[in-house]
């Protein structure tokens, strides 16, 4: 069954050339012109990925995204006009895969999304896995997605679990920033490498009794990072 996308974009124009060009690609495509009719269309449609504009009328980008992070496990790819507007880091923070600012060529754009697709049939855990990855009073349910700090839930945005996952598997070990932007975003990963600082001060925010003197995800200096007990 061919990849299903929903593009959410107020350029009609836009809209309707992008459309014709996923579907001449072998995708599905669905569209909607601003943020509440787009997340109204999620549980109806089911898509395998968003293409979602940042600059949408009333409800903006960053807000649909934080809606959709909420109830939803869905890769994003955000569209932008406004390169200095786009706050990145913020919206790599939320959980969006990747970006891309406008106009693009539609050949980036689809690379770009065979390779967040990708990714997401990677991160996958296969069917009837339960196991439970434990790092002092860290636990992570990996099947159900699900983390734990002293016994209470920690809400996380997927690629910040991904990261945690990671860091708690190979626990004690420094893992450079390479190798997380490889084994969390993949090495086809074509963004900076701010996106691993940025996840790591959030995961610190979420997990340290101190984000600014941590006891569990400790800096290992000029050489990468580590989970420790």
């Amino acid at each position: 069954m061919p990849k299903h996308i929903l593009l959410i974009d107020d350029d009609a124009l836009l809209a309707k050339s992008l459309a014709f060009t996923l579907q001449q690609n072998g995708y599905r495509t669905t569209t909607a012109p601003n943020a509440e009719l787009g997340i109204g269309l999620i549980q109806r449609t089911a898509p395998d990925l968003i293409l979602l504009d940042i600059g949408l009328p009333g409800m903006d980008g960053l807000a649909a995204l934080k809606r959709i992070e909420r109830e939803e496990n869905i890769p994003v790819i955000f569209l932008t006009a406004r390169r200095r507007e786009l706050d990145q880091v913020l919206g790599l923070e939320l959980g969006a895969e990747d970006y891309i600012t406008k106009p693009f060529n539609e050949d980036v754009l689809l690379a770009r999304i065979k390779t967040v697709l990708r990714r997401n049939e990677r991160a996958e855990p296969a069917r009837g896995d339960s196991s439970e990855i434990v790092c002092g009073d860290i636990a992570i349910d990996v099947a159900a997605h699900i983390v734990r700090l002293r016994g209470k839930p920690v809400d996380l945005a997927p690629k910040a679990f991904e990261l945690l996952r990671i860091l708690a598997q190979n626990a004690g070990q420094v893992m450079s920033v390479e190798q997380l932007i490889e084994q969390v975003w993949g090495a086809e990963f074509a963004g900076e490498t701010q996106v691993v600082y940025v996840h790591i001060r959030w995961l610190r925010e979420k997990l340290e009794d101190d984000p600014s003197n941590p006891k569990r995800l400790l800096t290992v200096r000029g050489v990468g990072y580590k989970l420790v007990a």
